[in-house]
């Protein structure tokens, strides 16, 4: 069966994935366009195999601690019924199957939590491509930026010093 999963992985056609922009984004729609962040909708092996760690690894403190919460409640229960050796594995596996389907979602809700905001969707047959297609049609709906930003000169530790070793010309 994880056979089929796997060659249904590499015959898949379509990525969907939504498109998410920071709370205050730079005014340069290049610095904008590199802000976004996009989130695949679909089944995520990591969340999947390592629940915890991917809570963790994603900065989603508040999914972890109901993770460990409902995982602890759940293992009291079992263990005042004295059910715990049999049904907690598969309590574990289940939870664990859950939020591999359901990793993206809790992704987006965080993002919104933090404030971002949701720019749209796109589908492509992998991530830059779904990129690639986005930007470009998000650019062309974006104002060209007219102000010229120039570089102040600020001499450094060795700039300082190479001034003082080349004389100056009168």
């Amino acid at each position: 069966m994880m056979y089929l999963l796997f060659r249904a992985k590499e015959n898949s056609d379509v990525d969907v994935y939504t498109v998410h922009e920071p709370p205050q984004p730079p005014s340069n729609r290049v610095d904008r366009a590199a802000s976004f962040v996009f989130v695949r909708d679909g089944f995520s092996w990591g969340a999947a195999l390592l629940s915890p760690v991917y809570l963790a690894a994603k900065g989603q403190w508040v999914a972890f601690a109901a993770y460990i919460a409902i995982v602890a409640a759940a293992g009291a229960v079992l263990y005042s019924v004295g059910l715990h050796e049999t049904w907690l594995p598969f309590l574990l596996i289940g939870m664990n199957i859950y939020l591999g389907f359901e990793a993206s979602t809790l992704e987006r809700m965080w993002l919104t939590f933090r404030d971002w905001t949701e720019l749209g969707t796109v589908t492509g047959r992998n991530l830059p491509e779904c990129e690639r297609r986005f930007i470009e049609n998000w650019v062309s709906t974006q104002p060209v930026t007219t102000t010229v930003q120039t570089l102040e000169t600020e001499p450094g530790l060795f700039a300082t010093s190479l001034r003082r070793l080349i004389p100056r010309r009168a």
